[in-house]
């Protein structure tokens, strides 16, 4: 459903995703935390990553704005939310950046519940200032929302991190939140990323969609 170029705001575009999922099955009363069960377990390293099924399609290119920027929309959803509980996801799980440029990110996190954490996963890595904005609002305008600019935030109270281990980037994301930050991308290539939440099934919540392309993981592809 994203794999095209959008010219759409970030406040449109990320509402009518998260929306189109949540349409489909009842919208907030799905909210169920992939994290709250597990955290009170303990952190560990993940499983491999499986990659995700058919990944023929290209994924989605982040949106041009300046010459030289462009914007990138996530959204993380419940597996309430798509029909398959305990799986939470990134929408879109594999995406693609510009090489050479800087990217301006929005994560809109519809997950209600924290998961455990190694610990430094609650730190901003990676970002042009080493720091990020939190935003008290995943639904609507959030750009009308209490915000924040943080450099970490509190270890019990991540949802999901978006992770790029061999760029640096570190990302923690709190329930029901939104967060906003900036990075330059290098040249091109492909990079895994890996939520560090341990939101998933199985032992110490790592299995899932932990270790399911697409979900949990996946790749960006700097082009």
């Amino acid at each position: 459903m994203d794999a095209q170029i959008h010219t759409e705001s970030p406040q449109v575009l990320s509402r009518r995703r998260a929306l189109g999922w949540a349409g489909a099955t009842g919208a907030a009363a799905l909210l169920a935390a992939c994290g709250s069960r597990n955290a009170t377990t303990s952190a560990s390293a993940p499983a491999a990553a499986t990659p995700a099924a058919g990944g023929a399609a290209a994924p989605p290119l982040a949106v041009a704005a300046t010459p030289g920027e462009s914007w990138l929309y996530l959204t993380i959803v419940t597996g309430g939310m798509i029909g398959k509980k305990g799986w939470p996801e990134y929408v879109p799980g594999d995406f693609s950046v510009p090489a050479g440029s800087t990217v301006h990110v929005e994560i809109r996190c519809f997950d209600d519940g924290p998961a455990s954490i190694p610990g430094g996963y609650e730190k901003v890595k990676g970002t042009v200032d080493g720091s990020m904005t939190v935003l008290s609002a995943v639904d609507g305008d959030v750009a009308q929302a209490k915000s924040q600019t943080v450099t970490s935030i509190d270890p019990k109270n991540v949802a999901h991190t978006l992770t790029i281990a061999d760029t640096g980037l570190n990302i923690p994301v709190p329930p029901l939140g939104t967060v906003r930050f900036t990075f330059k991308t290098g040249p091109a290539g492909a990079h895994g990323w890996q939520c560090m939440a341990a939101c998933g099934t199985g032992q110490g919540g790592w299995a899932g969609p932990m270790a399911t392309g697409g979900y949990m993981n996946g790749t960006m592809t700097v082009v």
